[in-house]
Order: structure tokens, then sequence, then C-alpha cells
């Protein structure tokens, strides 16, 4: 028999609340009960979302929990959803509103779209720059109409529009900022407001937006001149930034995405998608799990080592203290796991291929740091300097792996990262990518010419790898001659 919860109960839980449940709202006169069977989003005493069933048909429930700011954000929501429907903007429609006692908690039902995907999950999908055109053209136009009616989404993120087979939903009325109704946005809002869309793609995908501003921009009946783009762009290069240094700031606290915990003499931060039992056993003693997997490294600064938890495997880099000076030196700044933590982030944010971090430990006394951890996952592949000095070479066109080596020395040129150990062994061949690791001398430079030189050291390095190689080392000087033209 499904359980029947009440608001209590919802705020409570947590993060740990288990469908399925029913409730039994009411709303003046009416009563009605909503089975859930999966959560969608949790908000810990915030927000939760879930499918359902209510009346016999298929739903979406908001349960609004915050004690504070619930009734309010209730009503945004059913604000934002009233203004797109008055605009004709395609949303799911609001069935019922009602609230859940004892507590009075607010709740919104609406009509679940089936079937259906959020527009993130489609782009991962799509198979070809083509299809990723249509999606961002499709997406652009809708966001032209919501200016056009004078709405815009504080947040526009992907998971916000709804893809189906014929059109494109937009959700999360709680978002919809209806401040200029009525009146077409301005130019500048306009741009701001879609800058802060496309600033969620990688840079890779710029190339797709002139194509996607163009039809945005038949939509508002505007010209589409070399100054219009130009603020477009502008306004997408500032809002990624600040979008990089907002998600840089989370990954070193709770959140949806990370758990932390924090103590006199510990640090420890995962990501919540491997947080388990048995990772905090891990966690809790990684030097013991360390002794019994496969050491890949042993040096006097760091050790590596390939382990398995939960029945996957994982890589644990553990930064050594050498001595008591050395432990000095150390204590006051960040470690090289917290720097690889974020460097490792940062190459993600930019779609740049490198082992997924997993965990950081940092044992401390107080504000001093000493021996950290730093985990991703275990890449199966082969390093580039094995890749070409194997007889594997045969069996692959090292004209592809190179020209993939020249992609991605430009992302790391537009981005204006420099390695800092760029031996060929750090670089990983699996899945058909590069990936790059050892993270801890990576650096982002603020000014053109300190990244220059930075990055052309780690050229001169890399191509040290292939002295012996005179065929694979002409291949790869005509690559970095292209990209070192450009700086």
């Amino acid at each position: 028999m499904t359980p029947i919860v009440d608001s209590q109960y919802l705020r409570s839980a947590g993060r740990d609340v288990e469908v399925p449940f029913r409730v039994r709202l009411k709303f003046n006169d009416q009563h009605a009960e909503l089975t859930c069977s999966q959560v969608l989003r949790v908000l810990p005493e915030k927000r939760l979302v879930c499918f359902g069933e209510w009346d016999g048909r298929q739903v979406v429930a908001k349960f609004f929990m915050d004690p504070k700011s619930a009734k309010r954000h209730c009503a945004r929501e059913k604000l934002g959803i009233t203004a797109l429907i008055d605009a004709g903007i395609k949303t799911p429609e609001l069935l019922f509103k009602g609230m859940l006692p004892p507590e009075g908690m607010p709740v919104l039902v609406f009509q679940r779209i089936m079937p259906a995907q959020d527009l993130l999950t489609e782009w991962e999908q799509a198979g070809s720059s083509d299809l990723r055109a249509g999606l961002l053209g499709r997406a652009a136009a809708v966001i032209a109409e919501q200016h056009k009616a004078g709405l815009k989404q504080d947040d526009p993120h992907l998971k916000n529009f709804l893809w189906t087979k014929d059109d494109l939903f937009t959700i999360d009325g709680d978002a919809v900022n209806t401040r200029y109704i009525g009146k077409p946005l301005a130019i500048p809002e306009s741009l701001e407001n879609l800058g802060l869309f496309f600033a969620q793609f990688y840079p890779r995908f710029d190339g797709l937006v002139p194509k996607a501003f163009r039809l945005y921009a038949e939509k508002r009946t505007w010209p589409v001149d070399d100054d219009l783009s130009t603020r477009l762009l502008k306004n997408v290069f500032s809002q990624r930034n600040s979008r990089k240094k907002t998600y840089l700031k989370k990954i070193y606290r709770e959140c949806s995405a990370f758990v932390c915990k924090r103590s006199w003499n510990r640090f420890m931060v995962c990501d919540r998608i491997f947080y388990n039992e048995a990772m905090v056993r891990f966690l809790a003693d990684p030097d013991h799990v360390m002794n019994s997997g496969r050491v890949l490294k042993k040096g006097n600064t760091s050790t590596v080592t390939m382990v398995e938890v939960n029945g996957q495997n994982m890589v644990i880099k553990r930064y050594n203290i050498k001595n008591a000076w050395h432990a000095f030196k150390k204590s006051f700044r960040p470690s090289r796991a917290w720097i690889s933590w974020r460097n490792a982030h940062l190459l993600a944010s930019l779609g740049i291929a490198t082992p997924k971090p997993i965990a950081l430990v940092e044992k401390r006394l107080g504000p001093f740091r000493s021996t950290a951890y730093f985990v991703t996952e275990y890449v199966d592949g082969i390093d580039a300097y094995c890749l070409f000095h194997s007889d594997r070479i045969t069996e692959i066109n090292p004209e592809s792996i190179v020209t993939r080596f020249g992609q991605l020395f430009q992302m790391l040129v537009d981005a204006s990262i420099s390695h800092g150990d760029s031996k060929a062994t750090n670089y990983i061949n699996a899945n058909n990518e590069l990936y790059i690791t050892d993270l801890d001398a990576m650096r982002e430079h603020r000014f053109k010419g300190r990244f220059r030189s930075a990055f052309g050291r780690d050229l001169a390095r890399f191509m040290r790898n292939w002295a012996d190689l005179p065929e694979i080392e002409n291949m790869f000087r005509e690559k970095i001659d292209k990209i070192t033209k450009k700086l």
C-alpha cells in the first residue's frame, strides 16, 4: 500500500524522499489525491518536483516547502505560467493549485508532456552540427517570442525547455520575469538574456550562434548587422565567464551537486552521484584502500593508485608530505589536490575531456593543510607516448590523433589555459577522445603575454616527445605552427 505523507514529512526528509507516496491536497472545497512516483528534483526544505498521477492523468507536481518564501514562489510560478499562456507561448497546463496539510504547503500540479525530454538531453544526444543548429534555432525563436511579449527567463537554462517531436515548451514559471510584460524587451536587455542562454554551451559551439541569432532577429524584425552580432558575442563571453566563476565557487561547498564535510582536522567534498556507503568508508580512510589497489605511480611527492569502490574503478592521487619543511611550506596554500579538483571542473565546464573528478580530501589542522587526495574516474585508454611508440600505431590513423591534438590545443588557446607539464603521457586516448590528466600545474591566464609564454613552454615540452619519431614530429609541427601563428 502506497503510504500517505504530509507536509511535515516532505520538509524533514531532506534529499531522502522515498517514492512512491501519496498526498491529499485541498483547495477551498476541492480535494484531490496525488500519487508521486518519481523525484525529479529536490532542494531540501525549499522545493520538491515529482512525476505522478492525479485524477487519472500523468502530471508534474511542485511542492514549495520553504515556510518563509513558499507562498511567494508559488504565486510567482503561477504568474509566470499565466503570462506565458497569455503570450501564446507553449507551456504545460496548470491543472490544480492546492495546499498540503497540516502546514498548508503550496502545491502546483501541471500537465506532464509525453513523450518529451529536456533540451539539455536532446542536445547531448544530437549527433551532428546540423541537428544542434536546428535545436539552437528553435530555442532562439521561442526566446524571441518571450522577449516580444516583454517576458524573459532570469535563468534560461536548457532544462527549462521541453522538447517534443513537434514543439518546444517553456517550463518553470518561477524563473519568468514579468517586469516588462506587455512591452517588447529593449535591445540591451534582450541581448543580455540571449547571451546568457548561449553562454551555457561549450565555446566550441559558438560557431552555431550567428545562424540562431538570425532566426531570433527575424522574429523580432531586427536587422542583423555586425554591431548587434558583436554585442551579442560580448554578452556571451561575459556571461560565460560569470557562470564559470559562480560554478567554481560551488565545487567547494554543499549543494545539489556536491556533498561537503568540514571539521577541524579534515575537509572533504564529493560528487553527490558517487556518494554512497562504500564511498563514505573509502574517503574516511583513503590510505587503507590505496594499500590494496594497483600502484600506477610511486614518487616522493605523489602516489597514484587505481582502486575499486562499489564495483567501479577509480584513480586516487595522494599528494605526499616529504618532510617537516615541506609540510610547513605547503600548509599555508591550497593543496595540489585542491588545485586539481578546480582545474578538472574548469576543463569540464569548457567541454575539454578529463577524467571525471569524484572527490577531494585534505587532512588539516585548523587552517593548516597536510596530505591531500584527489579521486577521479578511471579512463581505460592508452597515453599518447605509448600509443605513438607502440605497434598499435599501425592499427590507428595517426593523422586523426594529430588532428584531435590540434583541436584540443586550440580549445586551450581559446580559454588561455596552459597545462604546465605537457608530457605525452599526460594525454590519454580513449573513447575516440583525448583526456588531459595531471592537472595540478595547470593555469588559467588573465594576461595574453603570460599565457603565450606558458603555452609556448607546453608546446616545446610536448614536441620533445617525438624527437625519435621524425614523421610524427613533422605532423605535430604542422598543426602547432597553424595554432601559434594566431597567438
